[in-house]
């Protein structure tokens, strides 16, 4: 393809790499005044390239649909010390660490003894150390500084969690993190009989002030959506620096070589500020792609690409022609004989919950998402610059441009979405090798396909209303079952909104799940719930 080749032939990994070095720079928390520069020269970079700019209203402390926006807020000062026998033992301070703060933890200080939980049930103390989601810890737990620690992240960096309140929630609890093998080091001292005093200073402050994103756009005729979730805390490069700037690459790449091409480029808060897009877009969407997470060095994040499908019964082609713009740009490496193969890792994925394309996905817009996953350093203050390669970033933004392209001259279509379902089917039969499943239903499920219809009416179903409608105890059980996440905020709502009945049966065929019985009984109840809502 000529498109093609002249893409190959830009050079923009110098530019890649000043643009992230600038976004990374600062700390872009929900409703924080880093977040709102960062759009702001996010705005200013695009509008140099003349494409029409917008800034997007997001009303701190609202609801859209099942969605809630924080209050705006701001850390300035966060320190905390552990001591024994009134000396030092360890420190960590909010300008050597962001993450430190929970986003959006109310200011505190004062000295305190340490006191382990096992959970959040009958948790309380001056001090408390635990692991539980931040934002139950801080509504269930009486106390006056929450230390929270998370297994699952790298161990020794410092995670990132928020609370992210509205303005009726905040109490005078500070919340704060600490690495997991700082937190094993206190419980092994604690379960000595040692005694542990705890003193910190956090100085955060509250607004009523919106939040905002930006929407920059070409084009009068519908044409492709590219966005990328532009918070998260600082460093953030892979989370999610690196998809504002693979987004920001696309726009510069259709500037320079199609600029006839009608493109949007969305760049918001994850969920809060995408569900209010729609009133800001020029027109309805023909395709979406959803970049989030992309360009790491998979070696030291030991990440794959993922080219995340939406529900296998939605009919959807720029999944398809991206993974066709895929092939094209990132089989770059070969074979002994000279084959072409990837020179990064990448596969399809079934659909997975969790960044910006569920919202699209709830309106109704055909939508995927680049991301990858897993990424050794995700949500710690050691996600940094360095575990990013500019030249695959810029290789994958070049791959989200093409699969645009694609979409906009429909590009062999019908021959693009038969060969990418065989794909699909192959792909199943493979997998299911490993698994022993029964995968003969996967035909079934493509053949019957719908095409959804626009509408922002729905949102997809976040946790804090899933922990409203379950309350905590259902809450706690269903978050240790495989898959289930994906399921209740957006496989089953957008399922059942357009009369797909065997959805828990068609969503555990995609995954490769088997739910046991009282797996099965607890998310049937768990919907049965969430149903209510939807109305």
């Amino acid at each position: 393809m000529e498109f093609t080749e002249k893409l190959k032939k830009l050079s923009l990994n110098n530019l890649s790499k000043d643009l992230l070095r600038d976004i990374t720079k600062y700390h872009r928390i929900q409703g924080s005044s880093g977040l709102e520069e960062a759009v702001k020269y996010t705005a200013s970079f695009l509008s140099s390239l003349g494409l029409e700019v917008k800034f997007i209203e997001i009303p701190s402390s609202s609801v859209k649909g099942f969605t809630s926006t924080p209050v705006s807020w701001n850390a300035r000062r966060g320190l905390i010390e552990f001591k024994k026998n009134s000396e030092i033992i360890i420190r960590y301070s909010y300008e050597d660490n962001p993450t430190l703060i929970s986003a959006h933890s109310p200011r505190g200080s004062g000295c305190g003894k340490l006191k382990l939980c096992k959970d959040v049930h009958d948790c309380s103390g001056d001090v408390v150390l635990v692991e539980a989601p931040a934002y139950l810890a801080y509504r269930l737990i009486s106390a006056n500084l929450i230390i929270l620690y998370d297994s699952s992240r790298y161990p020794e960096a410092v995670p990132y969690t928020g609370i992210f309140l509205q303005s009726g929630e905040i109490k005078e609890t500070s919340v704060v993190n600490i690495p997991y093998n700082t937190a094993l080091k206190l419980i092994s001292m604690l379960s000595k009989g040692i005694e542990i005093e705890v003193c910190w200073d956090i100085d955060t402050e509250y607004s009523t002030s919106p939040l905002h994103g930006v929407l920059a756009y070409n084009g009068s005729e519908p044409g492709v959506l590219y966005m990328s979730h532009i918070c998260h805390p600082k460093p953030g490069a892979h989370d999610n620096a690196s998809g504002v700037v693979a987004n920001i690459i696309v726009a510069k790449i259709i500037n320079s070589i199609d600029d006839k091409m009608p493109h949007a480029h969305l760049f918001i808060p994850e969920y809060t500020g995408t569900v209010f897009a729609d009133s800001y877009l020029p027109w309805i969407p023909r395709g979406v792609v959803n970049l989030d997470m992309v360009g790491s060095k998979q070696w030291i994040t030991n990440s794959t690409l993922n080219i995340i499908m939406p529900p296998l019964f939605v009919k959807s082609i720029i999944t398809p022609y991206t993974y066709l713009a895929s092939k094209l740009v990132l089989d770059e490496a070969s074979s002994f004989g000279g084959f072409k193969l990837p020179a990064i890792k990448y596969s399809i994925s079934p659909y997975t919950a969790g960044s910006d394309h569920d919202v699209t996905i709830m309106w109704g817009l055909d939508s995927t998402m680049l991301n990858e996953w897993p990424s050794r350093y995700y949500h710690t203050d050691m996600d940094d610059i360095d575990t990013i390669s500019t030249q695959y970033l810029t290789k994958i933004a070049m791959a989200s441009t093409l699969a645009g392209k694609m979409l906009i001259s429909r590009y062999r279509e019908e021959d693009v979405l038969s060969r990418f379902k065989e794909q699909i089917k192959a792909w199943y039969s493979i997998e299911a090798l490993k698994t022993d499943i029964d995968v003969s239903g996967i035909s079934k499920i493509l053949d019957k396909q719908v095409t959804l219809k626009y509408t922002s009416k729905y949102t997809p179903i976040s946790s804090r209303l899933l922990y409203k409608v379950l309350g905590l105890d259902k809450s706690m059980k269903l978050r240790k079952i495989e898959g289930v996440s994906s399921y209740l905020m957006v496989y089953a709502p957008l399922a059942y909104i357009n009369n797909i009945s065997n959805h828990l049966e068609l969503y555990q065929l995609e995954n490769l799940l088997k739910w046991n019985r009282e797996e099965t009984q607890l998310i049937e109840e768990a919907w049965e719930l969430i149903k209510q809502e939807l109305g």
